[in-house]
């Protein structure tokens, strides 16, 4: 899985791709060398500015299209995602602006070449293709700013986090420094890559494991399911929200040892929270560092856990205490998920086969 929008390409200015159009008119021009009668020279050679032109710019807008995935046509945890940092009626707006111009170009282009074809005066024919540049410049500066909205967007949109949407995924939530890179490195037994993430100044940390010949995908986002929503920016909001389309099931993880620097009280009112959010996702509980930790503290994270249904466990990710069952709860959850997926891949790989097949 790539990042929708990594192929977007770097947007030029109005006044860039004016200059760059009439350069490379002019380099054509120059390396030409037309036939005929001076008259016939100065038709074919101004025809030619005209549509180089044309081409040049129409090329890098329709580059620009090509290159732009649909919002609508996204899956929808990039589509919050897109919503969270772009205006979409806006964004939409300038796509279809773009497309404008470059019809407008086309049907300039071809008006323009035909009266220069048909044109018996060379300072005529110089001043067709001198109205046919104004015309292109008043076109390109009309859609000045829609150029300048999209390559701020595009600038941002290149920084969405590469995840694998087809991967059954655990999400990790909890309180900063309760162990969450910790566990994810255990877990995964590889280092986390870490995507770039636009809503934080941190990164996301993604890592993967292999049960049984099955895929899974285990992700911890600092800075959006580590602290209490009311505290979030509306951005950070609809981050966390655009979670939900991604993950499969929370593992919550408690820090009772409470050396991450916040006290159980605080821990146990973020779970809520969180548990509150995402109370349709399959919640597993653990709690961490249980080897420093005081036992006192221990139970009555417990008796807290337990009062919501939920049966904690305890781990030290450091360690790998309690991991192999913490690996356990979480296969017997997203499994059937895997499952399907591979199903999937499998019966894509026999396509993909019976059509090599058929050639």
């Amino acid at each position: 899985m790539k990042n929708p929008f990594e192929k977007m390409p770097t947007v030029l200015t109005a006044d860039e791709l004016i200059d760059k159009a009439f350069r490379r008119a002019e380099k054509a021009a120059s390396a030409f060398t037309p036939k005929g009668g001076p008259k016939a020279k100065a038709r074919q050679r101004e025809e030619l500015r005209v549509r180089t032109v044309s081409n040049v710019l129409r090329d890098n807008l329709k580059k620009l299209l090509d290159r732009t995935p649909g919002v609508s046509e996204l899956p929808e945890f990039y589509r919050e995602l897109v919503d969270t940092l772009v205006d979409r009626d806006q964004f939409h707006r300038s796509l279809g602006r773009v497309n404008w111009a470059i019809k407008t170009i086309r049907t300039l282009e071809q008006r323009y070449a035909e009266k220069i074809r048909y044109s018996r005066d060379p300072m005529e024919i110089s001043r067709l293709r001198r109205a046919y540049y104004g015309r292109i410049a008043s076109v390109i500066k009309d859609i000045a700013d829609d150029l300048e909205y999209l390559n701020q967007a595009r600038n941002v949109l290149k920084n969405l986090p590469v995840i694998d949407l087809e991967l059954p995924t655990v999400v990790i939530a909890g309180h900063p420094n309760v162990g969450k890179s910790t566990l994810l490195r255990a877990l995964t037994n590889a280092k986390p890559e870490i995507a770039t993430y636009p809503f934080t100044t941190k990164g996301i940390n993604v890592g993967q494991f292999e049960e049984h010949y099955l895929q899974y995908q285990v992700i911890d986002t600092p800075g959006l399911l580590d602290r209490p929503l009311s505290e979030r920016n509306e951005v950070e909001r609809q981050a966390v929200l655009a979670l939900k389309h991604l993950g499969r099931v929370i593992v919550y993880i408690f820090d009772p040892s409470e050396y991450c620097g916040y006290p159980v009280s605080e821990q146990t009112h973020l779970f809520e929270e969180i548990h509150r959010e995402f109370e349709e996702f399959p919640f597993i509980v653990v709690l961490n560092k249980v080897d420093i930790a005081d036992e006192e503290k221990i139970r009555g994270v417990e008796e807290f856990v337990r009062a919501k249904g939920l049966e904690p466990l305890r781990i030290s990710a450091l360690n790998g205490e309690g991991l192999d069952e913490l690996r356990r709860r979480v296969v017997e959850i997203v499994q059937p998920m895997a499952e399907e997926r591979a199903k999937r891949v499998m019966e894509k790989e026999l396509e993909k086969y019976r059509e090599g097949l058929e050639l």
